[in-house]
C-alpha cells in the first residue's frame, strides 16, 4: 500500500508542477492520449490471451483485492511469473512505440510543423510504459509476493504465546506465581 501511495504522490507532484509552471487542467488531461495508450492495452490483452493465463490473471486480481482470499502456492507462483512477463512486455512495448514514433517523426522532417506532435506522441508512449509498470505491475508483484499461501500455516513463536498467556492472566487477576503453582487454570469471562 505504501508503494502505491508513493507512486500516486509522485504523479500528483508531476501534475502539480505542470500546473504551477503555467499549465492548466487541460494540460494534465492531455496525457490521456488514446493512440499512445492502445498499444499497451492490445499487447497486454494479447499476452494474457496467448499464454492462456486468463484464469491466473483473475485469481491474482482476487488475491490482490481481498486480504482474506487464499491463493495456492502454484497459483501464486504462476501469478508472479505472469506479472513479471507483463512488466517486460510493457517495457518492450514502450521502447517499440518510442522507436516507431521517432521513425514517423524522421519521415516528416520536411514539414517542421508535424515534429512537435510526433515527439509528444512518442514521449507519451514512454510515459505510459513507465506509469503502467510503476503504478500497476510492480505493486501487483509486491502484493502477490507478500500474500500468504493457502497451504502456509502461520508460525507463532514461543514469545508470542507467552505474551498472550501473560496478558490473559493479568486480565483475570492471576499472577505468574499462581500459574506456576496451579495444575489447572479456569479463565472466567467478565
Amino acid at each position: 500500500m505504501r508503494y502505491v501511495l508513493g507512486v500516486a504522490i509522485m504523479f500528483a507532484g508531476f501534475a502539480f508542477l505542470m500546473l504551477i509552471t503555467g499549465g492548466s487542467i487541460s494540460r494534465v488531461v492531455d496525457f490521456v492520449h488514446m493512440p499512445s495508450l492502445m498499444p499497451f492495452v492490445i499487447t497486454l490483452t494479447s499476452v494474457i490471451m496467448a499464454t492462456n493465463s486468463r484464469k491466473v490473471f483473475i485469481v491474482s486480481i482476487n488475491a490482490m483485492l481481498s486480504k482474506n482470499y487464499a491463493i495456492s502456492a502454484a497459483d501464486k507462483e504462476k501469478s508472479i511469473r505472469l506479472y513479471k512477463m507483463l512488466g517486460k512486455t510493457v517495457t518492450y512495448t514502450a521502447i517499440m512505440t518510442v522507436m516507431m514514433g521517432t521513425m514517423f517523426m524522421l519521415m516528416q522532417l520536411d514539414d517542421p510543423s508535424h515534429l512537435g506532435p510526433m515527439i509528444s506522441i512518442s514521449l507519451t508512449s514512454a510515459f505510459y510504459g513507465a506509469f503502467i509498470n510503476l503504478a500497476f505491475i510492480y505493486p501487483a508483484i509486491y502484493i502477490l509476493e507478500t500474500r500468504y499461501n493457502a497451504e502456509e500455516k502461520r508460525v507463532i513463536s514461543e514469545k508470542q504465546v507467552m505474551d498472550k498467556l501473560m496478558e490473559l492472566c493479568y486480565k483475570q487477576g492471576i499472577t505468574p506465581e499462581e500459574i506456576l503453582e496451579a495444575t489447572e487454570i479456569n479463565f472466567r469471562k467478565n
